[in-house]
């Protein structure tokens, strides 16, 4: 055999090689995704002082969301004090595999949003603890807190590499949880001022969605 045709049967072999082990990483990530054990309208109308109104989404909303199961509240408190919950579910394999669906931080910026200033805070309950990510926003001199976080089952995730690696915890296991998204957005000129009323809501829904 010549050097020529080494190099094809060495090129060839390591295509093989490559495929096989293409195929054997895909085949860990073949999966199908458990429902949810109730709705996301489940979450109480009356929580923390807050009385909820439900916010029809929007159908173009609905669309670019191409989630399986939303939420869209606003609550408010008798002392005047407001907060909107968004929350949606995907629970189709092709959806739940994307590493954070509908990134805020994407969705706000196009819609005129500036970012001013963003935090991470590490929240905690008996439930668990888990990374919020919020941000000030301004547009056009109004100012809003959002401060959002993705769910699969217990783990928590902000990111994309975050979510990379909540995946491969996941590798192997043929079933997997429902990737649930929640956002709390309240008027607010800065963090500092609004982050505790906004953490603690953030802590009930938590506790909540542990049972989903």
């Amino acid at each position: 055999m010549n050097q020529f045709s080494s190099r094809i049967w060495l090129a060839a072999l390591l295509m093989v090689c490559g495929w096989i082990g293409t195929s054997w990483v895909r085949s860990g990530y073949t999966f199908e995704v458990q429902p949810l054990s109730r709705g996301l309208e489940s979450f109480p109308m009356e929580i923390d002082g807050y009385t909820g109104k439900d916010i029809p989404v929007d159908d173009a909303v609905s669309k670019i969301l191409n989630a399986d199961s939303s939420l869209n509240r606003s609550y408010r408190s008798s002392s005047g004090n407001s907060i909107i919950l968004h929350a949606s579910a995907w629970v189709r394999p092709e959806t739940v595999a994307s590493v954070a669906p509908h990134s805020p931080k994407v969705c706000y910026t196009n819609a005129g949003w500036k970012i001013i200033q963003e935090r991470t805070v590490q929240c905690t309950t008996e439930a668990g603890s888990w990374p919020m990510c919020v941000l000030l926003l301004d547009r056009e001199g109004d100012r809003c807190l959002v401060g959002y976080w993705y769910q699969i089952g217990h783990a928590s995730f902000n990111t994309a590499a975050e979510a990379r690696s909540v995946h491969r915890d996941l590798w192997g296991k043929k079933n997997w949880p429902a990737t649930i998204k929640f956002m709390l957005q309240t008027p607010g000129r800065d963090i500092d001022s609004v982050l505790p009323s906004m953490e603690q809501f953030a802590k009930s829904i938590y506790q909540w969605s542990t049972e989903l």
